[in-house]
């Protein structure tokens, strides 16, 4: 498949309106897909992907978002880079299983390092999304849709594996934030503000 041509400055000036279109729905799509990444990459970054109730039991409410919203966005979370790995994945060498363990894998790096330090999650969350824009505009034959879509129609016979996935970065989540309780209680009333 041969390389796209990007109208030159030239040919936008040139009056043709087919190219300053073509420009205009480039300009678009990048934009869009840069906002989406932008709030993507910021929430699966965060420590506390919910904001913190202030009502009377706000632990058990919280108890409650994380045991029965966080399956869901763990999901959305898995979901977004598997789909950014079967984008990336020009050759046939990757089998979907292998891309689902990368997707995993990223995932709870990124939660992992997102209790270390929010600053670290948001660089390794943002790193790949906008590493397939790159890929995208220095070659845009790189990306075959046909490819992406037939990868993408065969999920649904990992079914298990991705239930498997999905289960253990619930897990990794949970480890996580018991041991943030559990530091919080008892690290010194100095240090306190890391835990809120």
């Amino acid at each position: 498949m041969v390389s796209h041509q990007w109208p030159s400055f030239n040919e936008i000036l040139s009056g043709n309106p087919e190219t300053f279109i073509a420009l205009f729905y480039l300009i678009i799509m990048i934009a869009i897909y840069a906002i989406v990444i932008y709030h993507f990459y910021r929430y699966i970054a965060r420590r506390d992907c919910f904001k913190e109730s202030k009502r009377e039991h706000k632990k058990a409410i919280g108890f409650c978002k994380y045991f029965f919203l966080f399956p869901f966005v763990a999901m959305l979370f898995f979901i977004g880079f598997s789909i950014i790995f079967i984008a990336l994945t020009k050759t046939d060498t990757y089998a979907i299983k292998d891309i689902l363990s990368l997707s995993f894998a990223v995932i709870v790096a990124i939660r992992i390092t997102a209790y270390y330090t929010e600053d670290l999650s948001k660089d390794l969350a943002k790193m790949l999304p906008f590493a397939i824009l790159g890929v995208f505009l220095v070659d845009s034959s790189y990306f075959r849709i046909d490819m992406v879509l037939a990868r993408i129609n065969t999920l649904p016979e990992y079914l298990i594996d991705i239930i498997q996935f999905l289960i253990l970065i619930i897990i990794v989540e949970w480890i996580l934030r018991i041991a943030l309780n559990i530091r919080c209680a008892i690290l010194p009333k100095k240090e306190k503000p890391s835990c809120e």
